[in-house]
């Protein structure tokens, strides 16, 4: 059934580019610059836990693609190189186990350029969406699964290409991919699923090539972007997050993350900072009265953490990456903690995260929040 999901979807969104792209269209309609690839990808899994080496496979996978080559309608495809943005349905039967099942996957991602030199360019993909396993963990019918707890999961694709332009309709692409699937810790078990391939990709152009733009005839200053002002951005929020660990435990705990950063910008890319964390985790409490653990207060459990951020930008949307050392926190797991979050603009100053915090390749938990931040401009020299 799932199968039959995924290739409906396929069909639509090719019905769709056919019917509504014409053949001439140039810098007129958002539906230009399409690409429609076939990928096929061949790898194994990669056995990271001793229990998962009975599933040691090699095994194909298959993707649909619907991508745009941007031509610079916005500056930060400009100043990114012209990157193809897109969207992607993968699938893969992860080697025919009756213990995995298969997998079935749809992400937006954004291909950056790295080299481009006329007709070959090198480039780097970041996809990030939702997947569906027919399979996962249960204690009585499944209980040899033990990487994944939950059906719904997390689908992130990296992706590194060699692409070839033959002739303006076509193109052809060698690439290395790793391809993860994880529930954030949402339900445990969550050891997470990770398949690095080899593909061979081809791609037809479905319209006209859209001539980049220059930068000339752009606006002096979008509305998300940087002035270039000397400021320092004071940013505060908070997230939810929910943890399911009946199949080990059998009770559910939720954790609510309480954030704020101190940024400076130095270009319309980066930002640098520091980042401030204080958690409210549920089965801290659960675990500190399991394990007997001694402590005064409640608040002894609170974790709180410090440490280093760095923020790209490309116009309403950012990637954070930080790193975050416990102060304080008696159940912390481990000393040292990362974050990685996606932040999206709603106004200049209102913005929606989707954070993860792992330790040391463990996941946390995946929160979901609001935040708002506020510059502090210390000089409107630009």
């Amino acid at each position: 059934m799932p199968q039959n999901r995924f290739k409906a979807i396929v069909l639509l969104i090719v019905m769709l580019v056919l019917i509504k792209v014409p053949a001439n269209a140039q810098h007129k309609l958002w539906g230009s610059n399409l690409l429609l690839e076939g990928r096929a990808n061949y790898g194994f899994m990669i056995n990271h836990h001793l229990e998962m080496k009975i599933f040691n496979a090699h095994f194909p996978a298959f993707e649909i693609n619907l991508g745009k080559e941007t031509y610079g309608r916005e500056r930060w495809q400009t100043m990114y190189g012209y990157p193809i943005i897109g969207i992607s349905c993968w699938y893969s039967h992860l080697g025919n186990s009756q213990f995995l099942g298969s997998a079935n996957a749809i992400f937006p991602y954004v291909n950056y350029p790295i080299v481009r030199n006329g007709k070959h360019e090198i480039n780097f993909r970041v996809g990030l969406g939702l997947a569906y396993l027919t399979k996962r963990f249960d204690r009585l019918e499944n209980y040899k699964y033990i990487a994944i707890g939950s059906h719904i999961n997390a689908a992130i694709n990296l992706m590194g290409e060699y692409r070839w332009r033959i002739n303006p309709r076509m193109n052809v692409a060698v690439g290395l991919a790793l391809m993860h699937f994880s529930n954030g810790s949402t339900k445990t078990p969550n050891y997470g699923i990770n398949t690095p391939s080899v593909n061979l990709a081809f791609a037809y152009r479905l319209s006209k090539q859209n001539t980049y733009l220059s930068k000339k005839i752009m606006p002096s200053l979008y509305k998300f972007e940087f002035p270039g002002t000397k400021s320092i951005d004071l940013a505060a929020g908070a997230t939810i997050a929910y943890k399911d660990m009946g199949s080990d435990y059998g009770q559910k705990f939720m954790i609510y993350n309480f954030f704020g950063t101190v940024m400076k910008q130095f270009s319309f890319k980066s930002s640098v900072g520091i980042g401030f964390d204080l958690t409210y985790d549920e089965s801290d409490f659960y675990f500190a009265k399991l394990y007997e653990v001694k402590h005064d207060y409640n608040r002894d459990l609170l974790r709180f953490g410090i440490g280093p951020v760095y923020r790209l930008s490309m116009s309403k949307l950012s990637y954070n990456f930080g790193l975050g050392f416990y102060l304080k926190g008696l159940m912390a797991p481990q000393n040292i903690y990362f974050k990685l979050g996606l932040e999206y603009d709603i106004t200049p100053q209102i913005f929606a995260n989707l954070t993860l915090r792992t330790h040391f390749g463990q996941a946390d938990f995946v929160g979901i929040g609001l935040g708002y931040k506020l510059p502090w401009i210390y000089s409107k020299k630009i």
